[in-house]
This record gives C-alpha cells, structure tokens and sequence, in this order.
C-alpha cells in the first residue's frame, strides 16, 4: 500500500471520531455508565471482527499477542478516561485535549522505538499546539483545567502509548488480531469497570435515546475506524499518524457545532488550518543537506 493512500485511510478515521464525541456526549446523557458504553463497544468490536476473520486471530503468533495485549490495554484505559473526562467537560474540550498525544508521540517513539523525531516533525508539534491551543482559546482567556481535562489528557497518554505500539506491528501479521485484542480488552476492562468500581446497572439507561449513540460508537468508532487505523499504521510513521490523528478534534468540533453543542468560531477555522498546516510540514523536508 502505498503511504498517501494509508494517510487518507487515516484522515477517514479521525471523521468518525470526531463524530465519536457527539455520539459519546449522547450516550452519556442517556444514563449510560463509562463502564457500560466501553463493555458494550468491545464487546460488539471483538464480536464483529471474530465474525470476519476467525481464521487468521485464531493463528496469530505470540509475538502479535503480546503487543496486540499491550496496545489493548493502553487503547482501553485511553477510552475509560476520555469517557470519565466526557461527564465533566464539553464535548469540544474532550476532543481537543485528546489530541494532546501529538506531543507524546514523538519522544514515546524516540523512547520505545529508537526512533528519533526530524526537525520537521518537532515543528510541526509546535505549529500543531498553537492550533490546538486556538481552538481551545487558551491564548485569549487564562487557561483552567477542571477535573474533567485532567482525566482527557491522562486518556490522551495512553492512547499516544497505543498508537506507538501499533507502529511495532509484526510485518507479516495480520490486522485482525490486533483488532481483536483491543476489542476483547475494551471489553473485559469496561466490564471490570462498570461493575467492580461503578456498580453501574442497564436499568438507569434510557435505551431508546442511547441505542444509536452506542452502535455509531461500536460499529463506526471501533469496528471500522479502528481496524482501518491498524491497517493504515503499518505504512505510516508513529509521529505522522499522531498528527493525522490531531485532525480527530476538529472534526469532532464540526459534529459539536452540528448538533448543537458549540457554537461555530473563528477559532475554530484558525485553529484547524494550523494544524492541517502542521500535518503537511510533517511531510515536506524543509531543510535539505547539501551534497
């Protein structure tokens, strides 16, 4: 596959996370748990995913199960915190301080991969921060963290450990048993959650309001967008993903303006464009060394 093609294939999956944050914002509003939506959203995932390709997650190697284990542990403490963050902040705050891993990536990268960052991607960290730290509005007004952002960024951490991870990916495995992995340990986590430290019960939970919330989060967010985020990782760079990835914040804006949760500012035309910005300048040398 060529590496364009799995940028795009990424670009289309931080569209469906930006519609994540709405659909989580839903579901929560509905009396579903952290715990519950979580379970519910691996369960239907590994479900799905075993469906499909029962063949080749019964025959993955050890090393695919140790790594896949890994990323599916960090992918769900990732999902527990942002849905915990969710109940306490609005959905624009959620989606842009997840996208915080960006500034992760790199060093996580040059820490477990030996993969040391170019100037052109530390750049566009920077300019990436500076369109984030626009749309949030930090530059205009003092800039409070309410317990709500804590819990989205300490989310954001795992979810940058996940994505390095995924960069680890043996080349000869297949994608399914990694997507498995974070589906099965979504699933198991979320229900350890739910009723151990929640003691969540389904009979809170307006189910006609949160059917279509949950099933956009199960089928779109996790069946879909994150078996193509496996396929695409493997031609694409940690540190170039995690920018792709930023993308996932401004879409999630647009859903939020849509369906009435934000209002549409200038901040967020200024903001988005920097951080598109920053994705190019991952892509583009911009200091060439003379022969």
């Amino acid at each position: 596959m060529k590496k364009q093609t799995a940028i795009i294939m990424l670009v289309v999956v931080t569209v469906i996370w930006g519609g994540g944050f709405v659909a989580t914002k839903l579901a929560l509003d509905s009396g579903v748990s952290a715990g519950i939506l979580n379970m519910i959203r691996g369960l239907v995932f590994s479900v799905l995913i075993f469906v499909f390709f029962s063949k080749d997650i019964l025959t993955m190697s050890k090393e695919q199960l140790r790594i896949g284990l890994f990323v599916g542990i960090f992918n769900f403490m990732g999902f527990i915190l942002q849905t915990i963050g969710a109940m306490y902040t609005a959905p624009s705050n959620s989606s842009f301080l997840t996208t915080t891993n960006v500034v992760m990536v790199p060093f996580l990268s040059w820490i477990i991969l030996k993969s040391k960052p170019k100037m052109r991607n530390l750049i566009s960290v920077v300019v990436c921060m500076t369109g984030m730290g626009v749309l949030t509005g930090i530059f205009a007004t003092e800039f409070i963290l309410n317990i709500g952002d804590v819990y989205t960024v300490a989310g954001a951490f795992f979810f940058a450990l996940s994505i390095v991870l995924l960069a680890k990916q043996p080349e000869n495995g297949h994608f399914a048993a990694s997507a498995f992995l974070m589906g099965i340990t979504l699933f198991f986590g979320g229900a350890i959650y739910a009723f151990f430290i929640e003691h969540a019960s389904f009979t809170v939970v307006d189910w006609k309001n949160a059917i279509l919330p949950i099933l956009y989060l199960a089928v779109g967010s996790n069946f879909i967008a994150q078996t193509v985020q496996i396929i695409g990782q493997r031609y694409v760079p940690a540190t170039t993903a995690s920018l792709i990835f930023m993308l996932e914040g401004v879409f999630g804006a647009v859903f939020s303006i849509i369906w009435g949760f934000e209002q549409f500012t200038f901040n967020l035309l200024i903001g988005g464009g920097l951080i598109l910005c920053s994705l190019i300048l991952s892509e583009m040398p911009i200091i060439r060394k003379k022969r």
